[in-house]
């Protein structure tokens, strides 16, 4: 009898712990179709036109690898022969203009710690000027690469200090537009990488030249934006600005560079 009733209590004892495990596997199926609600998820809800935020809400932020525009985390900048020599050929839009949006996006780069490569050409076989200086102090830490070649991507220590960054969306600006960014910029297409070129940052000898440079790039599939892009793009958010740049620093990018007023008033 005694071993009887043992055995009964084991056969108990197993159906019970089956019961648990099966209760647990339940509550793991239930918990992974139920993704936890995160402070991000918490929804905005507009009364009379006026946003009413939720307690603990953070503005949502999309996964960098799978986000199909400008972020941080993916981008890199690269300039190429913003030089005085050079800029002096520009004649498809004034060059103080020229000068001016390209500041506003180191600027922007320098927020967001986008990393930046400029390379000029010819400054140590041919002594040419080299970069802007008033360019490159915005980025003191930024790569700067000297070339012999029109073509920046025949150049290996462009093109490797360009793969090491592992950022597979490149932002370029150059001087000429149909020179010196449009052979880099197709070949960089064609390497894999999707190319933004600021429009309004980037000039040649003539309009005609620089319209065709434009054309010729985005035949082959290079993206157009303007300068203002690379500054609203990677914020994306209102209230991501306010909480990651208290002191106005963008703020500042827009009223300056873009709207050019030294305060909204």
């Amino acid at each position: 009898m005694t071993a009887q009733k043992n055995l009964i209590n084991c056969k108990k004892n197993i159906i019970f712990t089956m019961k648990m495990l099966l209760a647990c596997l339940l509550g793991i199926m239930v918990f992974n179709m139920v993704p936890p609600v995160h402070a991000a998820e918490l929804k905005i809800k507009s009364v009379d036109g006026v946003a009413q935020f939720p307690e603990g809400y953070e503005p949502p932020r999309r996964n960098p690898v799978e986000d199909p525009f400008l972020n941080p985390e993916t981008t890199a900048l690269i300039l190429i022969d913003y030089q005085p020599e050079i800029l002096q050929g520009v004649k498809s839009m004034e060059h103080e203009d020229l000068v001016n949006n390209t500041l506003g996006m180191l600027k922007a780069a320098s927020f967001f710690k986008i990393p930046v490569i400029l390379s000029h050409v010819g400054v140590g076989s041919s002594g040419y000027k080299p970069f802007l200086k008033e360019l490159r102090e915005v980025v003191p830490d930024a790569k700067v690469i000297d070339r012999t070649n029109i073509n920046a991507w025949e150049d290996e220590e462009f093109v490797a200090a360009v793969n090491a960054l592992g950022r597979k969306k490149l932002v370029m600006g150059g001087l000429w537009t149909d020179v010196c960014l449009t052979y880099p910029a197709i070949e960089a297409t064609r390497a894999g990488y999707q190319v933004f070129v600021p429009e309004d940052a980037v000039g040649s000898v003539s309009k005609v030249s620089h319209d065709n440079g434009m054309k010729r790039m985005i035949q082959a599939g290079v993206t157009p934006i303007s300068w203002n892009v690379f500054l609203a793009e990677p914020s994306r958010d209102h209230i991501w600005q306010a909480k990651n740049d208290p002191t106005g620093v963008l703020t500042n990018i827009y009223l300056k560079h873009l709207f050019k007023m030294e305060s909204w008033n």
